[in-house]
């Protein structure tokens, strides 16, 4: 997605005439950098407008007679413009948005939402591929707990399986991500970002302020000395004395 001008352009569809004005009369007042080209009523107008004006942006309702949002980009082979989707979607699905690292507007929307989701365009331009970003928020809604996170990177957002997290151990204001086959990320994010992002994958548990682990892969729980948990690696992992009670009552549910 390449613009000459100093501002962005963009595309609204949207299958509601009141809801498009309001994007139209919010942008104008709370985002000058954004030009609106047209707006759409329906998926198929939507494309039309989107192959004419090759848009930097599209503001895209998921929820549409006919066709859905989704189902617009399938039609291209490329997306090449930046999507931020308009949406009243259940709670979980919006935590499938914030990990797939995709734009989205809560409805009704708001200025402070809006301000934010434009920001966010001219950091991800360039970054990372549109469509991996939505084909891993396709799997997460899809599935009933999330398949993919993004982490941000110095190089852009790495993308990984959330199956194969083995643990997270707290770094500061950073977060060591340990993998079953051995690799190691660190992500310029505090643990407490991760369990806000995994809060409903009950696979998940933190067992101490410095760490978030999958307790599917438990290898030993040692009760001995105030009690420690054994991952898959032969990492050792603490339990703090107030979480011992949750603890003790997942792993009674485990089957192992």
């Amino acid at each position: 997605m390449e613009s000459t001008s100093q501002y962005y352009t963009a595309v609204i569809i949207d299958d509601e005439a009141k809801a498009r004005r309001i994007m139209e009369a919010l942008i104008m007042e709370c985002c000058p950098e954004v030009k609106v080209l047209t707006v759409a009523e329906d998926v198929l107008t939507g494309i039309k407008a989107i192959n004419k004006y090759n848009p930097d942006i599209v503001f895209l309702d998921i929820e549409m007679p006919g066709y859905t949002g989704f189902q617009l980009l399938d039609f291209f082979d490329e997306i090449n413009f930046e999507v931020i989707f308009t949406t009243a979607y259940s709670e979980y699905a919006l935590q499938a948005f914030q990990v797939s690292a995709v734009d989205y507007l809560l409805k009704p929307i708001q200025i402070e939402q809006l301000r934010t989701a434009v920001d966010k365009v001219s950091k991800l331009r360039g970054v990372h591929s549109q469509h991996e970003r939505i084909s891993a928020l396709k799997v997460n809604l899809e599935e009933q707990h999330l398949k993919k996170i993004a982490l941000p990177t110095s190089s852009g957002l790495l993308f990984i399986q959330v199956d194969n997290i083995l643990y997270l151990e707290a770094d500061g204001s950073y977060t060591h991500i340990y993998m079953k086959d051995g690799t190691k990320h660190l992500i310029s994010k505090r643990i407490k970002e991760f369990e806000n992002m995994l809060i409903r994958d009950i696979r998940f548990f933190r067992t101490h302020r410095s760490f978030l682990i999958n307790t599917t892969c438990i290898k030993a729980y040692i009760k001995q000395d105030g009690g420690h948990i054994v991952m898959e690696n032969d990492a050792i992992v603490h339990l703090s004395r107030e979480r011992k009670d949750d603890f003790n009552k997942i792993i009674s549910e485990l089957k192992i």
